[in-house]
């Protein structure tokens, strides 16, 4: 499967990575699960941000 999906990058003229999330973006039916609520700000911790102060 990997070498298809390099052979199609490069008939498509793009890297292997922007193949592979232009697929992923178009397609319906994913095997990733949807996220319902995503978190945007999480420290170096990985724990959730709730400031949401601007720039100061």
């Amino acid at each position: 499967m990997d070498d298809k999906i390099a052979e199609q990058a490069d008939e498509h003229g793009v890297s292997y990575s922007e193949y592979v999330r232009e697929i992923v973006r178009d397609h319906h039916s994913t095997p990733f699960d949807g996220v319902d609520e995503p978190v945007v700000c999480r420290d170096e911790n990985g724990e959730v941000n709730e400031n949401v102060e601007g720039a100061a």
